[in-house]
């Protein structure tokens, strides 16, 4: 659907073409166009001379002589084509054509029928419960109206739906809903009450400042929006909407979809924290570092565990994902056999290439079955070995890193009987680190005993 932007680009495209032009005749092909009375409007719309052509929202107002106004919604796919006195414009999804005293046509070309037209006057628009219910313009909020919008928007919904309210802000739909949220570092699903009031000031100087830059450029052309064939050119900067699956230009994490009110939303889970994932620890380091054996000390505290490699394991019996590995290693892949295991293991240290398409199918299965456990438990702990490189991150309240001397990494791959620890360090050799936030470096050199104090004290921080 045509947002602000692209009603304003409409606007600006029109308005010279039909200004000071008299409507000499109407030709209506779809009555339900029309939802004033439409005997009224073919009568009343004859003679009429366009004076201006305004916008409000995703309203079109086109003023005429007598105090009429036009008022009209593209809604889905609606547009307007102005066209000469020399060609003939009737198509199939042509619903309305008026006739200028000139011999040119402007014509509303409609494929999903969903669009409206109502004609009414000066006095009476004031009071159309279609008008009395939009709010303040996105793109025009000042200071002076926080405080309502934010009383407006402080409720048990959806940030993401209440932005697409046209009755609290209007003009926002679901391209610059998802641009904003973005650049707010807002999660969609965040209910209006749980924000503060910076939050919601931030939501609003972002989305003036997507609303103008895209006004700017003519709007997007994603859809089908275009002005008498001029297509607009934010598309071209757009950071989040409609990139799932591409990586995140802030963080590197892979964007996201979800459907929320039947709108496809768009999002980076580590830009725009969801905060009921907030709760879950996460265990990560280098191999042989002693991951596992943290792993079973948080059980011991009544945590649920889970390792990563072990759900990865039993992923790749899975028969569609097997299938899936074989045609990327090139031969018949069966994660039980030692033979093929190793193989693949190889196959991956001799081609990075090769890995990283084995690692951008997989991480996203096991992202979503993770996402899953932790939302539905409130004490989890899991071992992730490529933490960051796989970019879950935003799952974790806690990140506990073990670093390991050579030494010792060595020491501990062989008690777990590795079959080849050369092979195993090389597959590990891109694991990455990070500090900061809310991650925890412990070096794991000594005892268990202090391994377990450190793990303490970080608990109870």
């Amino acid at each position: 659907m045509p947002e602000l932007p692209e009603v304003e680009t409409v606007k600006n495209t029109i308005l010279p073409l039909v200004k000071n032009k008299t409507i000499e005749k109407v030709d209506i092909f779809y009555d339900r166009l029309i939802q004033s009375n439409i005997e009224v409007f073919k009568k009343e719309i004859i003679g009429k001379t366009i004076l201006n052509v305004q916008r409000y929202g995703k309203y079109l107002f086109f003023d005429l002589t007598n105090d009429l106004i036009l008022i009209t919604h593209l809604r889905m796919e609606g547009k307007f084509a102005y066209h000469e006195n020399n060609y003939n414009p009737r198509i199939s999804s042509t619903t309305l054509i008026f006739y200028f005293d000139d011999n040119t046509k402007l014509c509303f070309n409609d494929t999903r029928k969903f669009g409206l037209m109502y004609l009414t006057n000066k006095t009476e628009i004031h009071t159309l419960p279609m008008m009395l219910k939009l709010g303040v313009e996105a793109n025009k909020v000042e200071e002076k109206d926080y405080p309502d919008l934010i009383k407006k928007l402080k409720r048990k919904k959806p940030i993401k739906e209440l932005l697409l309210d046209q009755s609290i802000l209007c003009g926002i739909g679901n391209i610059y809903a998802d641009e904003t949220l973005f650049r707010s570092k807002i999660h969609p699903l965040t209910k209006g009450n749980e924000l503060t009031e910076d939050d919601f000031i931030n939501i609003f100087k972002n989305a003036k400042i997507v609303l103008e830059k895209a006004i700017k450029l003519g709007g997007s052309s994603v859809h089908s929006f275009s002005a008498n064939g001029i297509d607009g050119k934010f598309q071209n900067e757009l950071l989040c909407y409609g990139k799932e699956g591409e990586t995140c230009p802030n963080c590197g994490t892979r964007f996201h979809k979800m459907f929320l009110g039947g709108r496809g939303t768009t999002y980076c889970p580590n830009c725009q924290l969801d905060h009921t994932l907030n709760k879950a620890i996460g265990i990560t380091g280098p191999i042989g570092s002693g991951k596992s054996t943290v792993l079973n000390y948080l059980k011991k505290k009544k945590y649920l565990i889970l390792s990563c490699d072990e759900m990865v394991h039993e992923l790749y019996k899975e028969e569609y994902i097997r299938r899936k590995m074989s045609k990327l290693f090139g031969f018949n892949f069966d994660i039980d056999n030692i033979e093929s295991k190793q193989k693949a293991r190889y196959k991956m240290i001799e081609n990075k290439e090769l890995k990283l398409k084995v690692e951008n199918y997989i991480y996203p299965i096991l992202e979503e079955k993770l996402v899953k456990i932790i939302k539905e438990n409130d004490k989890v702990a899991i071992e992730v070995p490529l933490l960051f490189k796989a970019h879950y991150e935003y799952m974790f309240k806690k990140i506990i890193i073990l670093d390991v001397e050579k030494e010792k990494q060595v020491s501990n791959l062989e008690s777990r009987n590795e079959i080849n620890i050369e092979s195993s360090l090389k597959l590990n050799a891109d694991y990455e680190n990070k500090f900061g936030g809310n991650i925890y470096h412990i070096k794991n050199n000594s005892s268990k005993e202090e391994l377990f104090k450190k793990i303490d004290e970080i608990l109870k921080n």
